[in-house]
Protein backbone atom coordinates (compact mmCIF):
# COMPACT_ATOMS: atom_id res chain seq x y z
CA UNK A 1 0.00 0.00 0.00
CA UNK A 2 1.59 3.17 -0.91
CA UNK A 3 2.70 5.90 1.92
CA UNK A 4 0.17 7.97 3.30
CA UNK A 5 -2.72 5.49 2.15
CA UNK A 6 -4.29 5.55 5.38
CA UNK A 7 -4.71 7.92 6.56
CA UNK A 8 -6.30 8.99 3.49
CA UNK A 9 -8.78 6.96 3.83
CA UNK A 10 -9.92 7.81 6.74
CA UNK A 11 -9.89 11.73 5.69
CA UNK A 12 -12.09 9.97 1.71
CA UNK A 13 -14.60 8.62 4.96
CA UNK A 14 -14.57 11.78 6.70
CA UNK A 15 -15.23 13.84 3.10
CA UNK A 16 -17.87 10.99 2.81
CA UNK A 17 -20.20 11.47 5.79
CA UNK A 18 -19.51 15.07 5.53
CA UNK A 19 -21.58 14.72 1.52
CA UNK A 20 -23.82 13.30 3.23
CA UNK A 21 -24.43 15.62 6.37
CA UNK A 22 -23.41 12.95 8.67
CA UNK A 23 -21.37 13.19 11.68
CA UNK A 24 -18.12 11.49 12.22
CA UNK A 25 -18.69 8.30 13.65
CA UNK A 26 -22.36 8.29 11.63
CA UNK A 27 -23.42 5.38 9.92
CA UNK A 28 -22.70 5.54 6.28
CA UNK A 29 -25.24 4.12 4.34
CA UNK A 30 -23.60 2.40 0.98
CA UNK A 31 -26.83 2.50 -1.17
CA UNK A 32 -26.95 6.33 -0.26
CA UNK A 33 -23.03 6.92 -0.63
CA UNK A 34 -23.79 5.35 -4.40
CA UNK A 35 -26.95 7.32 -5.22
CA UNK A 36 -24.99 10.88 -4.05
CA UNK A 37 -22.21 9.90 -6.28
CA UNK A 38 -24.23 9.39 -8.93
CA UNK A 39 -23.58 5.77 -9.52
CA UNK A 40 -26.63 2.80 -10.23
CA UNK A 41 -26.52 -0.18 -8.13
CA UNK A 42 -28.79 -3.22 -8.50
CA UNK A 43 -29.02 -6.37 -7.06
CA UNK A 44 -28.52 -9.32 -10.11
CA UNK A 45 -32.05 -10.61 -9.47
CA UNK A 46 -32.93 -7.18 -11.10
CA UNK A 47 -31.73 -7.78 -14.30
CA UNK A 48 -33.48 -8.76 -16.91
CA UNK A 49 -31.84 -12.39 -17.09
CA UNK A 50 -32.67 -15.25 -18.94
CA UNK A 51 -34.04 -17.59 -16.32
CA UNK A 52 -31.25 -20.25 -16.76
CA UNK A 53 -28.44 -17.57 -16.18
CA UNK A 54 -29.92 -15.93 -13.25
CA UNK A 55 -30.20 -19.49 -11.46
CA UNK A 56 -26.67 -20.36 -12.49
CA UNK A 57 -25.29 -16.70 -10.93
CA UNK A 58 -27.50 -16.47 -7.69
CA UNK A 59 -27.46 -20.31 -6.85
CA UNK A 60 -24.84 -22.53 -8.69
CA UNK A 61 -21.89 -20.01 -8.76
CA UNK A 62 -23.24 -17.69 -6.08
CA UNK A 63 -19.92 -17.99 -4.16
CA UNK A 64 -17.70 -17.19 -6.88
CA UNK A 65 -18.68 -13.71 -6.99
CA UNK A 66 -19.80 -10.84 -5.03
CA UNK A 67 -20.09 -7.36 -6.96
CA UNK A 68 -18.82 -6.06 -10.39
CA UNK A 69 -18.53 -2.85 -11.43
CA UNK A 70 -19.53 -1.11 -15.16
CA UNK A 71 -17.55 2.30 -15.85
CA UNK A 72 -18.33 2.82 -19.29
CA UNK A 73 -18.88 6.34 -20.81
CA UNK A 74 -21.30 7.76 -18.61
CA UNK A 75 -22.72 4.89 -17.44
CA UNK A 76 -21.66 3.78 -13.70
CA UNK A 77 -23.42 0.60 -12.38
CA UNK A 78 -22.16 -2.04 -9.47
CA UNK A 79 -23.86 -5.26 -9.53
CA UNK A 80 -24.11 -7.01 -6.10
CA UNK A 81 -24.87 -10.54 -5.76
CA UNK A 82 -28.41 -10.36 -4.26
CA UNK A 83 -28.42 -13.63 -2.97
CA UNK A 84 -25.67 -12.14 -0.34
CA UNK A 85 -27.04 -10.62 2.85
CA UNK A 86 -27.39 -6.94 3.35
CA UNK A 87 -23.99 -6.89 5.30
CA UNK A 88 -21.68 -8.52 3.03
CA UNK A 89 -23.53 -6.63 0.39
CA UNK A 90 -22.85 -3.19 2.20
CA UNK A 91 -18.77 -4.60 2.43
CA UNK A 92 -18.99 -5.82 -1.24
CA UNK A 93 -20.58 -1.93 -2.40
CA UNK A 94 -18.09 0.00 -0.72
CA UNK A 95 -14.78 -2.26 -2.12
CA UNK A 96 -16.87 -1.45 -5.73
CA UNK A 97 -17.45 2.16 -4.71
CA UNK A 98 -13.48 2.01 -3.86
CA UNK A 99 -12.42 1.22 -7.36
CA UNK A 100 -14.36 4.03 -8.78
CA UNK A 101 -13.11 6.38 -6.45
CA UNK A 102 -9.51 5.21 -6.85
CA UNK A 103 -10.05 5.48 -10.67
CA UNK A 104 -8.39 2.22 -10.70
CA UNK A 105 -7.64 0.59 -13.72
CA UNK A 106 -7.96 -3.28 -14.01
CA UNK A 107 -4.56 -5.19 -14.76
CA UNK A 108 -6.57 -6.94 -17.14
CA UNK A 109 -9.69 -7.27 -18.82
CA UNK A 110 -11.67 -10.09 -20.48
CA UNK A 111 -13.74 -8.82 -23.65
CA UNK A 112 -17.01 -11.14 -24.88
CA UNK A 113 -17.04 -11.70 -29.25
CA UNK A 114 -19.54 -8.77 -28.58
CA UNK A 115 -17.10 -6.11 -26.94
CA UNK A 116 -18.78 -6.18 -23.66
CA UNK A 117 -16.79 -6.67 -20.50
CA UNK A 118 -16.65 -9.91 -18.35
CA UNK A 119 -14.02 -9.87 -16.21
CA UNK A 120 -11.03 -7.53 -14.62
CA UNK A 121 -8.68 -7.62 -12.42
CA UNK A 122 -7.20 -5.45 -10.36
CA UNK A 123 -3.52 -5.57 -9.18
CA UNK A 124 -2.54 -6.68 -5.70
CA UNK A 125 -2.00 -3.46 -4.91
CA UNK A 126 -5.51 -1.92 -5.86
CA UNK A 127 -7.17 -4.66 -4.64
CA UNK A 128 -5.84 -3.82 -1.33
CA UNK A 129 -6.17 0.11 -1.07
CA UNK A 130 -9.95 -1.17 -2.45
CA UNK A 131 -10.22 -3.68 0.49
CA UNK A 132 -9.08 -0.47 2.80
CA UNK A 133 -10.74 2.13 1.85
CA UNK A 134 -14.82 0.46 1.88
CA UNK A 135 -13.77 -0.75 5.05
CA UNK A 136 -12.73 2.71 6.26
CA UNK A 137 -16.06 4.20 4.62
CA UNK A 138 -17.86 1.65 6.56
CA UNK A 139 -16.11 1.56 9.90
CA UNK A 140 -14.01 4.76 9.88
CA UNK A 141 -11.38 5.06 12.65
CA UNK A 142 -12.45 7.49 14.60
CA UNK A 143 -16.17 5.49 15.48
CA UNK A 144 -14.22 2.03 16.43
CA UNK A 145 -11.92 4.36 19.12
CA UNK A 146 -15.48 5.92 20.22
CA UNK A 147 -17.70 2.97 20.49
CA UNK A 148 -14.34 0.58 21.33
CA UNK A 149 -13.86 3.26 24.39
CA UNK A 150 -17.30 3.02 25.33
CA UNK A 151 -17.48 -0.87 25.84
CA UNK A 152 -19.29 -1.77 22.83
CA UNK A 153 -18.46 -5.46 21.72
CA UNK A 154 -17.30 -6.15 17.94
CA UNK A 155 -20.84 -7.30 17.90
CA UNK A 156 -22.96 -4.55 19.04
CA UNK A 157 -20.54 -2.32 16.67
CA UNK A 158 -21.15 -4.45 13.68
CA UNK A 159 -24.61 -4.02 14.09
CA UNK A 160 -24.59 -0.48 14.64
CA UNK A 161 -22.95 -0.08 10.81
CA UNK A 162 -24.78 -2.63 9.39
CA UNK A 163 -21.20 -4.65 8.49
CA UNK A 164 -20.17 -8.01 9.19
CA UNK A 165 -18.80 -8.99 12.90
CA UNK A 166 -15.19 -10.27 11.17
CA UNK A 167 -15.52 -6.70 8.98
CA UNK A 168 -15.12 -4.98 12.68
CA UNK A 169 -12.51 -6.89 13.88
CA UNK A 170 -10.53 -6.55 11.52
CA UNK A 171 -10.44 -3.30 11.28
CA UNK A 172 -10.36 -3.17 15.06
CA UNK A 173 -6.89 -4.87 14.80
CA UNK A 174 -5.69 -3.12 11.42
CA UNK A 175 -5.84 0.31 12.32
CA UNK A 176 -4.33 -0.11 16.19
CA UNK A 177 -7.91 0.36 18.22
CA UNK A 178 -7.70 -2.88 19.86
CA UNK A 179 -3.53 -2.13 20.85
CA UNK A 180 -4.85 1.25 22.58
CA UNK A 181 -7.74 -0.05 24.30
CA UNK A 182 -5.02 -2.72 25.98
CA UNK A 183 -2.90 -0.30 26.74
CA UNK A 184 -5.88 1.84 28.11
CA UNK A 185 -6.66 -1.06 30.37
CA UNK A 186 -3.09 -1.49 31.85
Amino acid sequence: MRRGFKAEAERRAAAARALLDLDLIGKLCPWAYAAALDIVVVGADELDLPPVHAKQLLEHDADSWSGMTLDEDEIRLIVLNSSHGKKRQASTLMHELAHLLLEHVPASVNLSPSGLTLLSDYSADQEEEADWLGAALLLPEIALLRYRSNGLSFAEISDIFGVSEELCAWRCRMTGVEKRMAFRRR
